[in-house]
């Protein structure tokens, strides 16, 4: 069975079209009466995003695809056991394909975290010169100048494809972010609000997501700053009045969101110190980037110039 996040009501799977084998990868089940409900903003079910290992399955639907979900956004595997069957998948794919095991781990083996993966491997026979009779010489078909400026080029342009995808990353974890600390703005003032008129106060809109926020986040707490007008209006709960209240006005240790303000304090708290985290690794990782590029482009600038010393002392 699963419970919607915003009426505690509980469902059979079945009966709302989820099968038991995703019920894993549910992130905010909303249920059918409440997205229907014509007070309510677009509340709809999120998922999370599943392992890419399960998705890559002959058949992903079945029962003995993985159905779990992946390990937030450093990783689009659910674990590092169906992260390695998904690359010794591939690995088979390519040998069947022609390709040799060997040749693959010369190319890989001094590659860096995350950089493992063979897109494609170029060959180039190296050209046999014979003088007067002398032992053969080999050397490549290339001038090493010409050679060592395509691989600054091809290192310049990974190094820019990976900035590209963390800077897009990390802007979305901003995003995330923003709806996190609105949250906890939101858990604040309901909190505070319930103290004032003395009820639950437990207020249905702390359920809504990103685009949620967007839409109405201004709204929200506009709605607040009028509580001192609308302290003795009739408050229903959880939006079954034509006037679609949002805030519960249940006596103030209510059976139906007992605990609500630690609860969703925690939560919140926990949400916020997750993203900071991934904040703060994306962003030392473009700084890493940026300086790798920089290196590499302007290699002078990065050694240190000392000025001579004089008696033991720089001058």
């Amino acid at each position: 069975m699963d419970d919607t996040s915003r009426c505690d009501e509980w469902y059979h799977t079945q009966c709302v079209n989820v099968s038991d084998v995703e019920i894993d990868l549910v992130d905010q089940f909303m249920c059918p009466p409440c997205v229907k409900r014509p007070c309510n903003p677009e509340l709809r079910t999120t998922w999370k995003r599943r392992c890419q290992f399960g998705l890559k399955h002959e058949n992903p639907s079945s029962p003995s695809a993985c159905h779990k979900p992946c390990r937030g956004a450093f990783s689009k595997y659910c674990s590092d056991e169906c992260g390695i069957k998904s690359m010794q998948q591939r690995i088979s794919e390519w040998e069947n394909s022609g390709g040799k095991r060997e040749v693959l781990w010369e190319v890989v083996k001094n590659a860096e975290k995350r950089e493992g993966i063979v897109v494609r491997a170029d060959f180039v026979k190296p050209l046999t010169l014979v003088t007067n009779g002398s032992r053969p010489e080999e050397r490549r078909a290339s001038r090493p100048d010409a050679a060592g400026k395509r691989r600054v080029e091809w290192e310049i342009g990974r190094l820019n494809v990976q900035l590209e995808e963390v800077v897009t990353e990390r802007e979305m974890v901003k995003r995330e972010m923003d709806t996190v600390l609105w949250r906890e703005k939101v858990v604040d003032l309901a909190a505070e609000r319930a103290e004032y008129v003395d009820q639950c106060g437990w207020d249905q809109r702390l359920c809504f997501g990103e685009e949620e926020w967007v839409d109405f986040g201004a709204e929200v707490l506009e709605s607040y700053e009028e509580k001192g007008e609308r302290t003795d209006e009739a408050m229903q709960v959880d939006g079954s009045s034509a006037h679609c209240e949002w805030w519960c006005t249940g006596k103030k240790k209510c059976e139906r969101h007992a605990g609500w303000q630690k609860l969703r304090t925690a939560e919140v708290s926990f949400d916020k110190e997750m993203t900071e985290g991934i904040l703060l690794k994306l962003t030392t990782r473009e700084r890493e980037i940026r300086k790798r590029i920089e290196d590499i482009l302007y290699p002078q600038t990065s050694q240190t110039v000392q000025s001579p010393r004089l008696n033991g002392r720089s001058s």
